[in-house]
């Protein structure tokens, strides 16, 4: 064993000094190798974590309060503002809406959504509250709104969770100013003129005709 041992030694010894050199530049390769290796694989997982996300649906449930032309609207609108389809599990509101009249307006309907798919983009509104109709407007509150949601391949699953304060939410003036509304505008415009002139020259011819002498 000893000499076997002592052999050894010799070998080494033997070896060149350019030769270790080489051996060591074989072993650091493959240690910068390996570590470039796990490197990779970190980011590879890393990007395929961060593009999951960026394509992830994003489901959210959001208010518009309207003012046009002296009517008053309160939607609930629910979209899907993400790059991919999401399927709706369930969908969970409290307190749930009241409103003040007597009219209704079937204000909790997306409370009874169960397993349905929302395309990328696409929304779904109701009315939740409108003047005009037994002053059918919402009673205000903080409300919590609980959104379960699945991605596209239903292996994921998200949950949107937030608490709206419904005193702080904007009332939009909205003037529409499609051609059609345009025109009937312009048309009532006109009559409301016309009438005028129509009541105009009836006063005239009445007082006229009060100033005429009897005979």
């Amino acid at each position: 064993m000893e000499y076997i041992e002592a052999v050894t030694t010799v070998t080494l010894l033997q070896l060149k000094t350019s030769d270790i050199i080489s051996l060591a530049a074989v072993i650091i390769s493959a240690l910068s190798l390996a570590g470039a290796l796990v490197t990779y694989i970190i980011k590879s997982i890393s990007d395929y974590k961060k593009k999951i996300e960026e394509m992830r649906p994003n489901v959210f449930i959001s208010y518009e309060n309207e003012s046009s032309y002296d009517f008053f609207n309160q939607r609930l609108i629910l979209k899907n503002y993400g790059k991919t389809t999401a399927w709706i599990s369930s969908i969970s509101i409290k307190p749930p809406f009241e409103n003040k009249g007597s009219a209704d307006f079937r204000a909790n309907t997306f409370a009874t959504i169960k397993d349905f798919p929302l395309a990328p983009g696409q929304k779904l509104d109701t009315l939740i509250g409108s003047s005009g109709q037994s002053d059918g407007t919402i009673i205000k509150a903080k409300r919590e709104y609980i959104i379960n949601y699945e991605s596209e391949d239903r292996k994921r699953h998200y949950v949107s969770r937030y608490v709206v304060n419904e005193e702080g939410y904007p009332v939009l003036l909205r003037i529409d100013k499609s051609k059609d509304v345009m025109e009937i505008r312009s048309s009532i415009n006109n009559v409301g003129k016309e009438l005028k002139i129509i009541n105009s020259k009836g006063v005239k011819i009445k007082h006229d005709e009060r100033k005429q002498p009897i005979q």
